[in-house]
């Protein structure tokens, strides 16, 4: 369980920051793409429907913040999650996001508006 004490211990401009990588729409939904297995940025590209320059930054920016990994796999590239506990913070967002949707829907005070 995560206390008081537990964030006083962590920095907390990195754990904004952290949040801050899964605010963005597209990364949120790669992240939850590659919760069911590797995949390359073709595959990507294709499950998401968004040009390839758009999905390889959103990627270069997972990869660098340490969400995902990459191998090479002949001339492709596969990204997957770095850590498993990732769905299961992703479930828990899902759990407690539903419970205040319509609010966060009509919320304008954080933009810009990506739904």
């Amino acid at each position: 369980m995560v206390t008081t004490r537990t964030f006083a211990r962590l920095d907390t401009r990195a754990l904004a920051r952290f949040f801050r990588v899964l605010g963005d729409p597209t990364r949120l939904r790669i992240i939850e793409l590659l919760g069911d297995g590797p995949l390359t940025v073709s595959e990507l590209v294709e499950r998401l429907d968004l040009p390839r320059s758009r999905v390889s930054n959103h990627l270069a920016c997972l990869k660098h913040c340490r969400f995902v990994d990459a191998s090479p796999q002949g001339r492709a590239v596969r990204y997957e999650l770095v850590d498993d506990g990732m769905q299961e913070l992703l479930g828990a967002a899902w759990q407690v996001a539903g419970r205040r949707a319509a609010y966060l829907a009509s919320c304008d005070r954080i933009g810009p508006d990506w739904l």
